[in-house]
């Protein structure tokens, strides 16, 4: 068993060997062995981490090799399900060459995808849905430190997708919408003003604010 995950962690690039005329320990981890360890994740996703994420990786990319962690493995697939997933999959922008709604890591990216869409779900995928927003952060942190192991500056596409999950949106809404209470309507009304920032709606006088967010004591 030693031997075995030995050879399996040397073949992932987590641990390397040393010189036997050093005195250093034959065996040591490697910067994919930290990462791994420092974020709880699998050897195997960091392998899956390493091998995928190239300098010219976009967003997409990014987000279906997030989607393929092993700790996805065990998101269930439940019966009859594939008819909702084919139904989320019809309204997602962003799609697959071909898509497999057997996949535990299929179900993980369209449910990233209506996340940022803030889709409703049935309560069971919304159960799957948190389980895996309680996981790709730290995934995706983990992304941002293989590419500094590799040299690879391409970070910010990892740190914009983990935006994504905070912030429940797309990379392309508005960032307003990242405002409690900042609905469709409301979303609107600004955009007809040409108002499209926090700093625009702290510098309105009061009543003309008052007429855009037409929020309730609460709300406001």
């Amino acid at each position: 068993m030693v031997e075995t995950t030995i050879a399996d962690l040397l073949e992932s690039n987590c641990i390397e060997e040393g010189d036997e005329d050093d005195d250093e320990d034959l065996i040591k981890g490697s910067n994919l062995g930290m990462v791994a360890s420092y974020y709880y994740i699998s050897y195997v996703t960091v392998e899956t981490f390493n091998a995928s994420i190239k300098e010219t990786t976009k967003l997409k990319g990014l987000l279906e090799i997030v989607s393929s962690a092993n700790e996805f493995e065990s998101i269930p697939i439940r019966h009859h399900e594939d008819t909702i997933l084919a139904r989320i999959y019809d309204r997602v922008p962003v799609k697959v060459a071909k898509a497999d709604y057997a996949s535990p890591y299929f179900k993980t990216y369209l449910l990233l995808q209506a996340h940022f869409s803030r889709m409703s779900l049935p309560p069971d995928l919304a159960i799957d849905q948190a389980t895996i927003l309680g996981k790709v952060t730290g995934l995706l942190s983990a992304c941002v430190d293989v590419m500094s192991t590799k040299g690879t500056m391409n970070c910010l596409g990892a740190m914009d997708l983990s935006q994504m999950c905070v912030q429940a949106i797309w990379d392309r809404d508005s960032p307003l919408k990242q405002v409690p209470y900042f609905e469709e309507d409301v979303l609107k009304r600004f955009k007809a003003a040409k108002l499209d920032s926090v700093y625009d709606i702290m510098e309105l006088e009061d009543d003309q604010r008052n007429s855009l967010l037409q929020m309730t004591d609460r709300q406001l």
